[in-house]
């Protein structure tokens, strides 16, 4: 009789184990990581260069942009040039070059900036792994606008749509969206030449909050005539004067 309870209370506890080893599959929803699902925006990096037909020293930089521009994606880093003087040069241009550098004895060529001046400009010659590793820099931080848009065409021109929005935790100000559109003319030095720079003012954009922007440009047939589109939201206060995102559209 003792060998028979002794048998019962043994496999009593075995069963008792096995159901305390037993896994509990959560509700629906739960045990799942904060975020999961959204989606995740990256830092877009811009990367200005602006030169003058005739520059010596500009035509050390060049090549290097345009190896850097091969070798990055258009939704990791875009690159523009913008010539300052001389053919290609534009009005619009030249007040970007005198915004960004008040002093005309700074303002030779060339200079290359990296979201605005968020880090140190390249003046003068330079080589790969120096400018590459700005971008890299830019590239490691944190994204705090996400920018969507839609091309529409017509006969005449192209108009840019879409929204910003503020995907940071705090409040942002003085912010502009612009329109860059550039040409590649399948020679060095003019592979991201800058033809047009349009802007729409936003003003503030609290934590979460949208802004809807369009912006029309007279340049049609852009596939027929290659040319491209970038749309940027830079801040416009400080004296970083820093491209907060990037977006290149088709």
């Amino acid at each position: 009789m003792k060998k028979v309870l002794m048998i019962l209370v043994m496999v009593g506890l075995i069963a008792g184990l096995l159901v305390g080893c037993s896994s509990v599959t959560p509700p629906p929803g739960e045990g799942e990581g904060e975020g999961e699902g959204e989606e995740e925006v990256s830092r877009v990096v811009m990367v200005e260069l602006f030169s003058q037909d005739g520059c010596s020293s500009c035509a050390v930089v060049e090549p290097i942009i345009e190896q850097l521009a091969e070798e990055y994606k258009r939704s990791e880093v875009v690159f523009l040039e913008e010539r300052a003087y001389g053919p290609y040069s534009l009005d619009e241009i030249r007040e970007r070059y005198n915004w960004y550098i008040p002093n005309e004895e700074d303002r030779s060529t060339p200079n290359i900036l990296f979201d605005g001046l968020n880090t140190n400009l390249i003046h003068g010659t330079s080589t790969y792994s120096t400018i590459n590793s700005k971008i890299s820099s830019e590239l490691g931080k944190d994204a705090k606008i996400k920018i969507t848009a839609v091309r529409n065409s017509n006969s005449d021109s192209i108009t840019i749509t879409g929204t910003i929005e503020n995907i940071s935790s705090s409040d942002l100000s003085s912010l502009v969206v612009t329109l860059m559109t550039y040409e590649d003319k399948g020679e060095q030095g003019v592979r991201y030449l800058v033809t047009n720079i349009l802007t729409e003012e936003i003003g503030s954009l609290t934590s979460a909050g949208t802004y809807a922007f369009s912006i029309t440009v007279d340049e049609p047939n852009w596939v027929v005539n290659g040319i491209h589109g970038v749309v940027l939201v830079q801040e416009t206060a400080s004296s970083k004067k820093e491209v907060l995102q990037v977006l290149y559209v088709e």
